[in-house]
């Protein structure tokens, strides 16, 4: 991709944002005048926002039957902004549509983390101490090896760990209020926002909740969590359900569909769109495909009150019929 083509990519993200933040409800007076400075830095910026201000029309459009296809085609189509990067900057001023829609696009923060994964990814990695670690998709991780313990910092997402024993070199994973230390070789963490949720697959592990110095012991088959404040747990679960995401499937078991497309949507390096109200008393289960997403939107719209369009091969819209 040649550096021109990366300038105008990053144009179009930054119109993204300016885009977003002008149709909030109440954009202030500098962040207005700060954003015609944007506009004079470059022509590039005012061709970039017109871009993206005629597809947010499109959003807006009252008798619209979804999206305009040949607009966003337009858009998916143009000779210097290839498609990933209009893709992310598309998926920032969507999240303000007012649709309902669930994203969260293509990993822009966190990659300065040591290791970490975008929408759409897994990825295994080795440690120096020959442990294994599988990232799911959007997952950020840093690595802290010293003298007295092993030291793993989830940011967000979920990993598994199986990790090499050594009593005398714990091996920790934490997050921001949780740490899980392997008192055998195989476990899974997982962190969204303030809550951890740690599967055991072997042995025990042993998880503290930092904010109460409290901590409890949890074994093969069994679960805890920190949620809400509260250490949960240790409870009985079933490891190749919560972890089925190693083997690139998800399990639904009554669960609603907004809830499932939430989960599937890390695993779609698109956009799912929906509208959660309109969705939310239809009740899912199943196992569902993450690394084939087409072919889970295809189990969905078997149900006869789901129906599903694909768009542009980025966009999948799930409405009722």
């Amino acid at each position: 991709m040649s550096a021109n083509n990366n300038s105008y990519q990053h144009k179009l993200k930054q119109a993204a944002q300016w885009c977003a933040l002008l149709h909030s409800d109440a954009p202030a007076d500098e962040d207005i005048q700060a954003y015609h400075q944007w506009l004079n830095l470059h022509p590039d910026n005012q061709k970039a926002y017109d871009e993206l201000t005629a597809l947010w029309s499109e959003f807006e459009a009252p008798e619209d039957d979804g999206l305009n296809t040949r607009v966003l085609n337009n858009v998916l189509e143009k000779d210097q902004p290839r498609s990933h990067g209009t893709v992310k900057a598309f998926l920032s001023i969507a999240l303000f549509s007012g649709f309902g829609l669930l994203l969260n696009h293509l990993g822009l923060s966190g990659i300065t983390a040591d290791h970490y994964t975008l929408k759409g990814q897994t990825q295994t990695i080795q440690l120096q101490d020959g442990s294994l670690v599988t990232l799911n998709a959007q997952t950020q991780i840093d690595i802290e090896f010293n003298d007295e313990k092993r030291l793993i910092h989830l940011h967000t997402g979920e990993i598994h760990i199986n990790a090499t024993t050594n009593p005398s070199w714990p091996l920790v994973v934490q997050t921001q209020n949780t740490s899980a230390t392997a008192l055998g070789t195989s476990f899974s963490v997982k962190s969204r926002q303030q809550d951890t949720y740690i599967v055991v697959t072997e042995s025990k592990v042993k998880v503290c909740y930092l904010a109460q110095h409290s901590c409890v012991i949890g074994q093969q088959g069994e679960a805890m969590e920190v949620e809400n404040g509260h250490l949960i747990g240790p409870y009985d679960t079933n490891p190749s359900v919560r972890l089925a995401w190693l083997n690139h499937r998800l399990v639904a078991n009554d669960i609603s569909l907004p809830a499932l497309l939430e989960s599937l949507e890390a695993h779609y390096p698109g956009v799912l769109m929906y509208q959660h109200s309109e969705l939310n008393h239809i009740r899912v289960s199943g196992v569902y495909p993450t690394n084939n997403i087409d072919l889970a939107m295809k189990m969905l719209a078997s149900d006869p009150a789901i129906k599903h369009r694909s768009i542009a091969n980025y966009l999948q819209v799930i409405s009722l019929k």
